[in-house]
């Protein structure tokens, strides 16, 4: 009876045994991804088995520990009306339309999302405030977004976001390019969007700022004390008239970057700061958009 208990007790240590191996050797390693570029490969990849495979792959994007879903990380699709068709981190919430769906500012995110995806390259981003899983207070979150059509025709957006993205250049850029556009068109709607945070030109630690060619700050979101004052002679800690020399540079040319000491909000230790700015023409005026970051 002993002989036989022992024999039983052996099997169920080698069937508990070889469930821990399949589970160890079929749980995927979390992909590493830190900044941008690592970010839309990680969607690019899945945009690749959309293309080819439509929604037969869905269920490996909802497959906790998977290769595309861990943690606060995970790939997520819409269709481009708003219904969601993939959201790992709650299967309850799938065909439900996010269209109207909005972040702690106010910020139409769910409209962002498929405008996202609406122009020529089809891809784009969205920053905005959400709670990371299991915490109340929203932490920023940076999504890429890129459209994809199925094999049976069917448009949508796949994506997937992480939060506290480091500030890059070509955000900048392209916060500055989009702010041009709508100010070249609308000066007045464009002063209102800039000086809004539901609005896409406040994000990370970034806003947009607009002065014209004399000096006059116009739109300051996050110093509306400095707008209709002259800050031309404006200098840094050691010296450097960044504000006149950025004027200079563009009496010849379109845009350029400058650097310059500066305090970064909430601290007294100056550090360098990068600001991109570009001439628009509105109306008979021309106008200087820019944006800036700290690199470190």
């Amino acid at each position: 009876m002993k002989r036989n208990n022992t024999h039983i007790f052996i099997l169920i240590l080698l069937v508990f045994g070889l469930l821990y191996f399949i589970a160890c050797t079929t749980k995927e390693e979390k992909p590493v991804i830190n900044n941008a570029e690592q970010l839309k490969s990680f969607v690019n990849s899945a945009y690749e088995i959309i293309k080819e495979k439509g929604e037969k792959c869905y269920p490996e994007f909802r497959k906790r520990g998977g290769k595309w879903f861990h943690d606060d990380l995970y790939i997520f699709v819409w269709g481009l009306d708003g219904h969601r068709y993939v959201y790992p981190p709650n299967l309850d919430g799938e065909g439900e339309n996010m269209l109207n769906l909005k972040d702690v500012s106010g910020k139409p995110i769910g409209k962002m999302f498929v405008e996202a995806v609406s122009g020529e390259t089809g891809d784009g981003w969205v920053f905005y405030e959400w709670p990371k899983p299991g915490e109340d207070l929203p932490t920023w979150k940076s999504t890429y977004f890129k459209k994809v059509t199925t094999p049976d025709g069917t448009e949508c957006l796949v994506a997937s976001g992480i939060y506290n993205l480091k500030m890059e250049k070509q955000f900048i850029v392209r916060a500055v390019n989009n702010a041009a556009a709508l100010l070249a068109k609308d000066r007045e709607t464009a002063f209102e969007k800039f000086r809004s945070r539901s609005s896409e030109f406040i994000f990370l630690d970034t806003y947009v700022f607009v002065k014209d060619m004399k000096g006059i700050e116009l739109v300051n979101p996050f110093s509306p004390e400095l707008e209709g004052t002259n800050i031309y002679d404006l200098q840094d800690v050691n010296g450097k008239y960044f504000v006149r020399d950025e004027l200079e540079i563009l009496k010849t040319r379109e845009d350029c970057w400058m650097d310059y000491m500066w305090s970064k909000p909430g601290e007294t230790e100056p550090s360098m700061k990068l600001v991109y700015v570009k001439k628009v023409k509105v109306g008979e005026d021309t106008l200087v958009v820019g944006a800036g970051y700290f690199p470190e």
